[in-house]
């Protein structure tokens, strides 16, 4: 008897993600995927496409959709539904969870005339509470992984055939995939493949073994298009799933579930596949978890140490990295801002639209891909939640607006400063710092920065799940890729998150070799000696060592953010400097068509260079990022002149197959030289201000 494989196949990029990956994707991996389906009419299989991909499909690549609408019209392909968007449907609001899955199956509903059964869960995060959610969405089946049941205490050798779980009396049926095959499957020679099928094969009852993972895996992957198409891996495979007389042959979850097979009961606990677990675990625990793993190892079954030795839960990226968290409770706050207006209100369903495309999940965890680090994937979800509060902001009226909350959920409050056209999110509980400052007509947050956070492969100690074999292709997952500590002097991880408004002094300026790592600053952190709102913004009063302030940060109604530090002493003696750090991005270090302007005093000239370039100038009097791609300039001028220096910000992060240095922002100290003893130190101010560029 052969093996039943229910096949799946899973087809995303992100929002943000550049057309060129888009087009790669399809031609390397999409496309060669399809032809080879259309070949093998008898390999049945799910296929689940994003929304984000259908999106883009739908205005560049018509031709391509209309092959897979043909498969599923034909009842050869089944299509799989899910989140459109492709959020992580734990940490989103019901109503937009609901909304989601909806919008996918509506796509096919309209598209083909099929309403999906199944629905694909996001990097199989999962939550008890989802089996509600998913009922109530008519959703009849989804795809985990098997470590699932097995973080439910269940140790099978292999799990085969149909599981169903329940919370409140609601049922969702769900598949696992097999954690070997998903080593197996491109990795390995088809004739490995095959082997390890009939090996299953034999006696009753069947089998019934899932494979649901990425597309991509087939053709995007480091080396998988030239394996998979030009050598001819994915052929065999099909003919091998094809042949009537082999060890497998595959069929869709659907079809499967079609069959009614009996489903086994199990509860399953908060889980992820193994890797996302043990990436979401913070960096300086990754070694002893690799220590407590391996020593696991040495004295049980390998089955038993994957149950019981594992890593944290996928929301442990929010707390891990404080960006990630700011920007999901973003849309969280406008999602929240945009249902609460009335049914049938201008621009609600529109910003409804936007929230949830900025729900997509890539720019909020890293783990075995860039992610979080790669700013175009930010810049993707902010332009979408921004795109809805610009839509929000028509709905209100004109004026500043000021609002006190706790945004992210830490029981510190934020203050939000909101005019027509600018957006200023300050955190108090950090010494005041702006976290975020947005530009609405370009849908842009100029302090949209990364810091430079030390991750478990910054050292030696990387965790990979098996050995390469010789000669074969190597899943990124069983690749170590570690750095050694030489190889890092000189570079610079953050304390701190990096956020602008962050005060300082110092005994002399920094130099641009000296400011990423803030050698010979001190930092304003930690909560101030107090602080208000006033009808405009909000007023601090700090004491960091022997310097006394306050500061008032103000938004006027045209957008004008201003900054004024008064009631200024300093307890000592001899020279130092007082100053403020500006942490801003336009996405790229150098292009033609993004610029800083570094105007010095009446007479002193100027300096264009590019965004990322060193900068140690004195007596500046304003400093402008210039971008001419999303039509948008940023002023900042101080009062009195200042000091400018400013370096570029970069950080080293894990790609599939190597480690990436990416540009990520600059970091500007604006620094006043403080006045001899007993001369009363002047207001100084520092005004931004957005224009547009035509």
């Amino acid at each position: 008897m052969s093996v039943r494989l229910l096949l799946a196949l899973h087809f995303h990029q992100p929002v943000g993600n550049f057309d060129s990956v888009f087009r790669d994707a399809t031609r390397l991996a999409y496309a060669p995927i399809v032809e080879h389906f259309e070949r093998h009419p008898g390999v049945g299989a799910a296929f689940h496409l994003s929304g984000c991909l259908l999106e883009w499909l739908e205005a560049h690549d018509r031709p391509f959709l209309d092959r897979v609408f043909r498969l599923v019209a034909s009842g050869r392909i089944e299509p799989l539904g899910g989140a459109f968007y492709e959020p992580i449907l734990p940490v989103i609001p019901r109503a937009d969870a609901l909304d989601q899955i909806d919008r996918l199956a509506g796509y096919w509903e309209r598209r083909c005339g099929v309403r999906p059964r199944g629905a694909w869960i996001a990097e199989r995060v999962w939550e008890p509470a989802l089996a509600d959610l998913l009922a109530e969405a008519g959703v009849g089946y989804t795809i985990l992984d098997d470590q699932h049941l097995r973080f439910a205490g269940l140790l099978d050798d292999r799990f085969t055939g149909l599981f169903v779980t329940e919370r409140a009396g609601r049922a969702v049926a769900f598949f696992p995939t097999d954690f070997q095959l998903r080593y197996l499957i491109p990795f390995r020679p088809v004739e490995e493949v095959a082997a390890h099928f009939r090996a299953l094969a034999g006696e009753p009852p069947e089998r019934a073994l899932t494979y649901g993972d990425a597309a991509e895996k087939l053709g995007l992957w480091p080396g998988t298009h030239r394996w998979g198409f030009e050598e001819g891996w994915l052929e065999r495979f099909l003919v091998l799933l094809e042949d009537p007389a082999g060890p497998v042959r595959a069929t869709s979850p659907g079809s499967y579930l079609a069959e009614r097979p009996p489903a086994r009961k199990v509860y399953v606990p908060n889980a992820s596949y193994t890797e996302m677990l043990e990436w979401a675990l913070p960096a300086d625990a990754a070694a002893a978890y690799g220590a407590a793993r391996a020593a696991a190892l040495a004295g049980a079954p390998a089955e038993a140490v994957r149950a019981f030795v594992r890593g944290s839960l996928w929301d442990m990226f929010l707390a891990r990295y404080p960006e990630a968290d700011h920007l999901h409770k973003h849309v969280l706050w406008t999602s929240g801002r945009a249902r609460a207006l009335p049914a049938g209100s201008p621009g609600r369903e529109a910003a409804i639209t936007a929230v949830l495309r900025a729900e997509c999940n890539c720019a909020y965890w890293h783990g075995l891909f860039g992610g979080l680090y790669f700013p175009h994937l930010r810049h993707g979800a902010y332009r979408s939640v921004l795109e809805a509060d610009a839509l929000l902001a028509q709905t209100e009226p004109g004026g500043t607006r000021v609002e006190v909350v706790d945004l992210d959920g830490d029981l510190e409050n934020e203050v939000i400063l909101r005019s027509a056209t600018t957006q200023a999110f300050f955190r108090p509980s950090d010494a005041g710092a702006l976290v975020e400052l947005d530009y609405l007509p370009s849908r842009f947050n100029v302090a949209n920065v990364v810091s430079r956070w030390r991750e478990r492969y910054h050292g030696e100690d990387d965790l990979a799940h098996a050995p390469v074999p010789v000669g074969d292709l190597a899943s990124p997952h069983e690749q170590a890729i570690g750095i050694r500590p030489a190889d890092l002097e000189g570079r610079p991880f953050d304390r701190l998150p990096l956020r602008s408004l962050r005060d300082f002094v110092c005994e002399l300026p920094p130099d641009p070799a000296t400011l990423g790592g803030f050698r010979g600053l001190d930092l304003l952190e930690g909560r101030p000696a107090a602080w208000r709102t006033t009808g405009s913004g909000l007023i601090t009063e700090a004491a960091p060592g022997p310097l006394r302030y306050s500061r008032e940060v103000s938004l006027d109604p045209s957008g004008v953010l201003q900054v004024v530090w008064r009631s200024m002493s300093f307890e000592r003696q001899k020279p130092a400097w007082f100053g403020t750090l500006l942490c801003l991005t336009l996405l790229a270090r150098r292009a033609e068509d993004r610029s800083l302007i570094v105007r010095r005093e009446e007479g002193g000239g100027e300096r264009r260079g590019a965004p990322g370039d060193p900068v140690d100038e004195t007596r500046v009097a304003r400093l402008t990022l210039e971008d001419h791609v999303f039509g948008f300039a940023l002023d900042v001028v101080p009062s009195p002149a200042a000091r400018v220096v400013a370096c570029p910000i970069e950080t080293l992060q894990r790609s599939e197959d190597r480690l990436e240095t990416t540009y990520q922002g600059t970091i500007f100290a604006l620094c006043w030289a403080w006045p001899p003893p007993g001369t009363p130190p002047p207001a100084a101010e520092l005004r931004l201000a957005f224009r547009r560029l035509t």
